[in-house]
């Protein structure tokens, strides 16, 4: 049988088919059936956060499974978004992971989507923070070089 199994904290909340629900005090493990739409609130990624390619996708995949956009919309600009990302990691150890996601994303499964891109928050915070680097000022080497030379 289909589906996901929450292992669920006390008090955690998280959303089902866009209605929010909240734990009761102890510990519980519940089972959704497949096609139902679940996001747990630890999961989601505040719109302040959504600041780069893969926040990007994540936050999509999160919309559908909060029931915020129709799922026909939100799989095309999805899928539109992997590949971008897939053309990025293309020849990188990381492209498993965007197949994977987009492999999750053609057949409906949006919370493995999240789990394939969440891995790679580090590994695209690292990228980002070595391209905004003091020595390429964000890839920008040949405007440095004109200001070094007083042009």
């Amino acid at each position: 049988m289909g589906g996901i199994t929450l292992t669920l904290k006390p008090k955690e909340k998280f959303l089902i088919g866009g209605n929010l629900i909240e734990n009761g005090p102890r510990r519980t493990s519940i089972r959704i059936t497949e096609g139902v739409f679940v996001l747990r609130v630890s999961d989601a990624l505040h719109p302040d956060d959504v600041k780069t390619p893969i926040t990007r996708a994540y936050h999509v995949a999160q919309l559908i499974l909060a029931c915020e956009v129709r799922e026909f919309d939100g799989k095309a600009e999805l899928l539109s978004r992997l590949d971008q990302l897939s053309a990025i990691f293309a020849k990188t150890v990381h492209r498993e992971a965007i197949d994977n996601a987009i492999e999750a994303a053609e057949c409906g499964r949006y919370h493995r989507v999240l789990i394939a891109l969440k891995g790679l928050f580090p590994i695209e915070a690292e990228l980002l923070k070595v391209y905004a680097s003091p020595a390429t000022n964000g890839g920008d080497l040949v405007e440095d070089r004109r200001v070094a030379a007083g042009r």
